[in-house]
């Protein structure tokens, strides 16, 4: 039963994120980068533009799957219109300024009057819940 114990309590500890540097004795928290994002491949961020507006959409880290099963890693794209990113765990409704790309599309074309928007790209899992703000990214554009 003792030797149970000791080698729960050292798989316990060599599984802690927390790193001790034996030089200073002192733990160093170890940062694990996230690979994961959606981005514009166009429009540019400050870009004039003419409508209809063709946006091209990407994303690295994840797969794009059409909507209708939730499978951890995959998504498809959403466009927010003059909104930053849509909150985690919110399920994104079909609206005027929500658009849904849930056949896994990649690109399209959206009619917008003239003026300065934000659009954002927000992915989202088969039944459309949001993966939040690190899986988003918004450019500002001018429609001329």
């Amino acid at each position: 039963m003792r030797v149970l114990i000791i080698i729960s309590c050292v798989l316990m500890f060599s599984c802690s994120d927390k790193k001790k540097n034996i030089s200073s004795g002192k733990e160093v928290l170890e940062v694990v980068e996230n690979t994961k994002k959606v981005f514009f491949k166009w429009p540019k961020d400050g870009s004039s533009v003419a409508s209809p507006v063709f946006i091209d959409m990407g994303v690295e880290g994840m797969q794009i799957e059409p909507a209708g099963v939730v499978k951890e890693g995959y998504g498809h794209h959403h466009i927010l219109i003059n909104q930053k990113f849509w909150p985690e765990g919110g399920v994104i409704p079909t609206t005027d300024s929500t658009l849904h790309f849930g056949l896994g599309q990649t690109d399209t074309s959206i009619e917008l009057e003239p003026g300065k928007y934000i659009i954002s790209l927000q992915f989202a899992d088969g039944v459309h819940v949001s993966y939040g703000e690190l899986m988003s990214e918004y450019i500002e554009i001018n429609v001329e």
